[in-house]
This record gives C-alpha cells, structure tokens and sequence, in this order.
C-alpha cells in the first residue's frame, strides 16, 4: 500500500523524485517544450542523462530574465508545453492516444479533444505582473493544485470542520487562487472577500463574527489593521492566523500572537506562508507550540509535485541540509508550464532538511523558517562610526518585535551615499516616542536612518488595503 505524501522517509523521497525526473523531462519537457529543449542541447545534454538529483547539476539555471518580454512579447511564453498529435506520437505517449481513439470511436471527435484538452490545454493562467513567465494550469493541474492547497490547509492545522475567511486580494497571480482551491479541495466552508477597495475592515469583521470563522487568510498589514480595530468578539472563534507575508517574516509569529494575546485570543496559532510570483504551490509553517510562537519548523513542500534544491547563487552547485544558499525550483509531473531549476531569488538561509518534521510529524522537504532575498543580502551602510554590511532580514526581528509600531517599511536607496553606499531608511508610522527610541537603538549598529512617517502615506506606500501584495521593503536605485 503506498504511503502518504508526507509520510515517505527522506530516501523514499529522493527516490520518489528522481522517478519523476526520468519520466517527466524525456517525455514531457524536452519533447513539449522549445525553450527547454534548447537549454538541454545548449549544454549539450540528453534529458535521458538525468537519473539521479545531483545530475540537474549539469544543467545551467534558468532565471526571470530569461522570460521579460523586452521587444519579444513571446518570451513570457516560453515554459508552456506545447505538444501537437505528432509530437505525442513520437513521444511515445501511446496510452493517452489510445485513450484518445477510444474516445473518438465511442463518443465522437469532441469527446476525443476533451481528452486531450483536459491533460494539455491551459484553461488558468497567472501572469507575471512583475516579469518572468506566464503559468498555465490545464484541467489536470487544477485539480493537483487543489490537492497541493489542501494540504497546505492541513499543514497550517485546519480540518474540514473549520471555516476559512480570506481577505487576500484577487487577481491573476497565485495566492487567491491557491487559498481558492485549496478551501474547496480541503472540504472547508469558504468565503473570499477579497481585500483592497473589494471590502472593507469593517466588512470582513462582520462576515468573521457571523460565520464564525476559525481560519482566516490575509496578508500581515491588513491583520494587523483588523485586530487593532476591531472588537475582541470578532476573533473568538479563530483558530489559525495564516499570514501570506512571503520572505521577510522573522519576527511576524511573536508578533501576532501577542496581539491575539492582547485581544483576548489566547488559543489561536499564528503560521506564514512562503511562496514566489512564478510559482503554482505555496509552502505554509505547521503551528508552533503552544507558548512558543518563536519557534518555526520550516515551509513544509511536496515531494511528489516539486523538486527543491538549495544552491550556492554564485557557483550554481547544491549545497548541504541546514546549509544557506538560494532556492532553486523544478517542477514534477505539470503540464500546462514547468520551471527547470529556476532561480527563484529567495535565500534560504537556515537551508532545506529532509527529516521528520518535530511539530507534526510529516515527512517531507522543509525549508527553513529564516528566509531573505539575494538582493537584500548585501546591503552595505556607513556613517561616522564606522560601516556594516549585513542582510536586510537581519533588521525584520527588531521592527517585527515592537508590537507598539503598527506599521514599518524598509526603504534602500542603492549607492546613494557619498562614498557610494547605500542609503537605507526604516520608516516607522505610528507607535510612542519610546518605542520609536526603542528600535532607533536597535538598529544602531546597521547605521541606518530611522524616519517617523505619517501613517496614511505609509500605509499607502506599503499596500496596505490595495490590490496587490503588500511591500514591507522598496528598493531603489540612485540612478
């Protein structure tokens, strides 16, 4: 009898993976995909030459850029899978065409395109609002996704019993409509309001009293707006707090839990989830324990839908469990897109471990709760005491703890100093004068500028209660 996704032991799941590499590139990927298939024969490489995890190692990896439009407004189109009857014939796909003229004999030639369709035509699609490339669900990802979003409502803790509210905004990227599907693959009651100018703070108040709602999905800025404001009794039914924050997130459990603490919700978990913009899965925390909401045992993944590697950035080469390096994303038996060891820009900086989780007990990759990004890693500061170089997440536990700020923003003007240095403000909106002092001091030693900022023209510049993904960190050039 197999065993459950999350239940493999970690040379099961190597080996799991390693089984859907061999079947998934020779068959699917290269023959389906021109863009792919010249990266393979760019670097001269048959995708039959992949059969163990540390040969994806002699391929190149693939990266955003690769995909921006810039005068070619095909490029963003390059990782979906185009195959044709020719091409699945020639690929040795002979069940899916004898399925296809059983089809046809018995129902008829529309019968036999719904075949076809439903295994290969994208039907849903993300679009890469900030660059890189389109994702494409066909019929058959819909319904892994939904699978992949259930579990990652079980991961968080909810059950089918419980009642999940979503103020994520809509919109054609991943976390709506994971935290969609994933509501109704789990057998949950749902509601999606929506966020931004869809619904106000006060009306997703209400509709969280009146259905009792025990789960409720909504980015950090907006959460924290809500609990401010609303009355205690909002809340009294909420279980799991599950904040689509993304990287950046050291800190943000502590934080929350007090504010429930403080709101009188004393039983509620805090988690987060992690993902990226060209993604199709998104990765949640199992609950902390109780009383330690500090403690995290990492982004629990799927290692029957995806294959995540840690690498050196700079060389490209994996690296070793609990070792920091970047994120690297393959995807495993898709078929409206893939991604060949895409370089996702998020680093991991605790690394991936392939043991039984000491939370809940699922077995499966888990990337460390402690995650940044290549482009806030190198920040370099100066003023008359000296200079420091240091990652922008290292500042996140210090404006995460100050529960009495109740909204932040770092703000990084590359080499904009004198001396070309950068030039890195965190602005605070809110809070007294002594927690003002309180993280001034804190932050001393990353030489930055802490700056008192009005609330509405931070809250504007964040995102806060707008159709898009909150912006806890702006980057900037001097140029």
């Amino acid at each position: 009898m197999p065993r459950p996704w999350d239940g493999l032991p970690a040379r099961d799941q190597v080996r799991l993976q390693e089984s859907l590499l061999r079947d998934f590139l020779p068959r699917y990927l290269y023959p389906f995909s021109p863009f792919y298939r010249e990266v393979f024969d760019r670097a001269g490489i048959k995708p039959t030459d992949i059969r163990k995890l540390r040969d994806l190692q002699k391929l190149p990896l693939t990266s955003r850029e690769q995909f921006r439009a810039e005068g070619d407004p095909a490029r963003p189109f390059q990782a979906l899978l185009r195959p044709d009857e020719h091409s699945l014939k020639r690929w040795f796909h002979r069940s899916l065409m004898r399925r296809v003229m059983r089809e046809k004999l018995l129902r008829g030639d529309d019968a036999a395109e719904r075949v076809l369709a439903e295994e290969f035509k994208p039907i849903h699609l993300h679009l890469p609002l900030a660059g890189g490339p389109v994702v494409g669900y066909t019929m058959r990802d819909l319904m892994s996704a939904a699978q992949a979003g259930a579990r990652m409502m079980a991961v968080m803790g909810a059950t089918r019993q419980d009642v999940l509210l979503s103020s994520l905004p809509f919109g054609a990227d991943l976390a709506h409509w994971f935290t969609y599907y994933g509501t109704q693959a789990s057998g949950m009651a749902g509601a999606h309001l929506g966020g931004g100018q869809a619904v106000r703070p006060s009306q997703v108040a209400l509709w969280m009293s009146r259905l009792q709602a025990s789960v409720f999905v909504t980015q950090p800025g907006y959460a924290e707006g809500l609990l401010r404001a609303a009355p205690p009794a909002t809340f009294q039914t909420l279980k799991v707090l599950a904040l689509w924050g993304g990287e950046g997130m050291q800190g943000a459990r502590s934080r929350f839990t007090t504010l429930l603490r403080t709101a009188g919700i004393g039983g509620a978990r805090v988690t987060t989830v992690l993902s990226f913009p060209e993604a199709r899965l998104a990765w949640a925390e199992c609950p902390s324990p109780q009383g330690q909401p500090e403690l995290s045992f990492g982004f629990h993944t799927y290692p029957d839908l995806e294959l995540v590697e840690i690498v050196d950035p700079d060389t490209g080469a994996q690296v070793g469990e609990t070792e920091p390096g970047e994120i690297v994303y393959t995807s495993l038996d898709w078929r409206g897109s893939a991604l060949l060891r895409f370089r996702t820009g998020l680093l991991a900086r605790q690394g991936m471990v392939r043991s039984r989780c000491p939370g809940c007990g699922r077995s499966v990759p888990r990337i460390g709760a402690d995650v940044s990004r290549l482009e806030w890693s190198d920040a370099s500061t100066r003023d008359l005491s000296g200079d420091a170089q240091f990652d922008l997440a290292d500042m996140f536990p210090v404006l995460w703890g100050e529960t009495d700020i109740p909204l932040w923003q770092v703000d990084l003007v590359q080499g904009a100093g004198p001396h070309g240095e950068d030039v890195v403000n965190a602005l605070l909106a809110g809070g007294n004068a002594t927690a003002q002092a309180n993280v001034t001091k804190a932050l001393k030693p990353f030489r930055v500028r802490v700056r008192p900022v009005p609330f509405q023209d931070l809250r504007r510049r964040v995102g806060v209660g707008l159709e898009r993904p909150e912006q806890r960190v702006l980057l900037r050039s001097s140029i």
